[in-house]
């Protein structure tokens, strides 16, 4: 089974490589980098990344108008990163309402980017197959494989679903 692969957008490239780092860090492969909106539609045309983690404030286009373009082709889950705070002209919230699954802010974590972009795919799984949490144990199992996730990602994701008084799954 292959890692996911993440299409990077910033306009910054000191950005881009830090995105880089984390996500291959985290198991996943960067088909590419793109340096703005343009190239973003583009690249998810023709590589057609399993995720995009898309910077919003970029010269010529920005965030919010590559997520509409780029969700106009294809369903993609698309990570929007912003250093803009919900105050600051609604970019993030715009991003959103056109399409985009979550937001982590910049500066960014390594675990924020990574429990971002994991989240993301795993309720892509969930839609493309119809399985959610308090499924049999075997199907739970097929989804994280599909998404190449260390096995301990279910066994910490467990944890915390049922320290927050969740069901997980049903043996």
């Amino acid at each position: 089974m292959s890692a996911a692969t993440v299409l990077t957008v910033d306009d910054d490239p000191l950005v881009r490589a830090d995105l880089r780092l984390v996500l291959q860090n985290a198991g996943y492969t960067v088909c590419e980098d793109a340096r703005n909106g343009i190239e973003a539609v583009e690249l998810a045309r023709t590589r057609r990344p399993d995720l995009i983690l898309l910077d919003l404030a970029m010269p010529g286009l920005d965030g919010v108008e590559a997520t509409r373009r780029i969700l106009g082709e294809r369903s993609v889950p698309i990570v929007v990163i912003t250093g803009y705070g919900r105050d600051e002209g609604g970019i993030a919230d715009r991003a959103l309402e056109a399409g985009a699954v979550s937001v982590v802010r910049k500066p960014f974590s390594e675990a924020s980017v990574v429990g971002a972009v994991r989240d993301a795919l795993e309720q892509q799984a969930v839609t493309a197959t119809g399985i959610a949490r308090g499924c049999p144990k075997a199907r739970i199992a097929e989804i994280i494989r599909s998404m190449a996730l260390p096995r301990s990602w279910a066994e910490e994701h467990e944890a915390r679903t049922l320290s927050s008084g969740n069901a997980w799954r049903r043996v």
